[in-house]
């Protein structure tokens, strides 16, 4: 069986006897396990994607002779697509190149490190017990996180989505670590980015548990499975809007950053897993209701008619109805229904207020607001970081929850959203 799980945020423990982001020492100058003979990429220096599949299986045999665990992680940029168009193909390239001087810094010297594709980097490291190649690939996703990119007179803050698989006595092949890696990695994005998503095997068969652990199992196994379920279900909805590609003058990363956004709000709350599920889900849906808006009115440069507004305020209500249908949808109904309420009572479509509106409508709500002020649409031109705090505050309280409102801000201020 397999199992997919989570780091978001320095809140999460996940593996019993860990012991949280322990520092990596390491010199910044020391050479990588980078076969004097391997191809390089000609951008960052570091080993091929065709040299780091030879030294997959080379290093996966090493470990087994030596009884000890190969870890493969595949680390993927988020977003880096949308860095590319907004700040340019020489601002990404050298992100590229800072990554990879972070890689070779933060890794042990005898991992090999590879440009496994386009923004993708494949790493091979030796460990003892899973909960250091854990460790490590959370140290490798904060430090990322929490790292200036610049160039030139441009700058920003990138972070990481990273999937790993640890090898263990039932691993065959060095090529299921692979696959395994690379599963969890979709996973770890669909479910929100700057994600470290590790496979784990269930090693102990249900059948030697005791029969009050084996409910606990079925329990786990089928909130498992309803999670896979509904994240299907999302990536097929989400499918179809790319498909038919929804004219509303907003960004094609919209619903994405929107996700990013809200999560990173609800991990800083505090919320649990299951809550921001929800929220990620609710947000990535939270526009489908705009299917059915007349498309003159969603592409309209001009100011918006009063009867065209009233048009456009009907989504949130449609996107509910398009979704109730679905029955493994049914917590986010009230998120997409809602997420235009304002704190004050005068929002859309029920004019609710305050902690009447369900909080997960409430966060998306100001995500949604943010990541407008920040990319711009056919309405308005992107705002700088300091501008859309100022925004941010101007409506606290009114427009929206000021709680909410100054976690948005600190997240704003250190580059953790943005």
């Amino acid at each position: 069986m397999k199992m997919a799980k989570f780091f978001f945020g320095e809140k999460s423990q996940i593996v019993p006897g860990s012991n949280g982001h322990s520092p990596i020492k390491s010199a910044k100058a020391r050479p990588h396990a980078e076969m004097e003979s391997a191809q390089k990429d000609s951008l960052t220096g570091l080993v091929s994607h065709s040299a780091f599949q030879i030294a997959l299986g080379e290093r996966f045999k090493a470990a087994r002779m030596r009884h000890l665990r190969l870890c493969c992680m595949i680390a993927d940029i988020d977003y880096f697509h949308a860095l590319n168009r907004s700040m340019g193909y020489s601002f990404g390239d050298a992100a590229l190149v800072q990554i990879a001087e972070l890689l070779r810094t933060l890794l042990p010297q005898d991992a090999v490190i590879s440009r496994f594709s386009g923004e993708q980097f494949g790493i091979l490291v030796e460990v003892d017990a899973n909960h250091k190649a854990i460790s490590l690939a959370e140290t490798l996703r904060k430090t990322i996180a929490d790292h200036k990119f610049v160039y030139q007179s441009q700058s920003t803050f990138l972070t990481m989505s990273i999937g790993l698989a640890v090898s263990d006595e039932r691993t065959k092949e060095a090529s299921e670590l692979l696959s395994f890696a690379q599963l969890v990695l979709r996973t770890a994005k669909r479910e929100g980015r700057n994600r470290v998503c590790y496979w784990e095997r269930e090693l102990i068969s249900p059948a030697n548990k005791p029969a009050e652990n084996i409910v606990v199992e079925l329990q786990k196994k089928f909130a498992e499975l309803e999670r896979e379920v509904k994240a299907f279900g999302t990536s097929e909805v989400r499918s179809l809007l790319d498909e038919l590609d929804i004219p509303d003058g907003m960004p094609e990363s919209h619903a994405e950053n929107v996700a990013f956004i809200a999560a990173s709000i609800a991990d800083e709350m505090g919320l649990n897993d299951k809550q921001i599920d929800t929220i990620i889900s609710a947000a990535l849906l939270h526009d489908i209701g705009k299917l059915g808006i007349d498309p003159d009115i969603l592409s309209k440069s001009g100011s918006l008619t009063p009867e065209e507004f009233e048009e456009i305020k009907k989504h949130p209500l449609l996107g509910a109805e398009f979704l109730q249908a679905a029955e493994f949808f049914e917590k986010e109904l009230p998120l997409i229904r809602h997420h235009h309420e304002r704190y004050d009572g005068r929002g859309y479509p029920d004019g609710l207020k305050g902690d009447q509106i369900p909080l997960g409508a409430r966060i998306i709500g100001l995500a949604e607001a943010i990541d407008g002020l920040l990319s711009g649409s056919i309405y308005r031109e992107p705002m700088s970081i300091k501008e859309a705090i100022e925004e941010l505050r101007r409506c606290s309280g009114s427009q929206f929850d000021p709680e909410l409102v100054n976690i948005a801000v600190r997240l704003l201020e250190t580059g953790r959203i943005g």
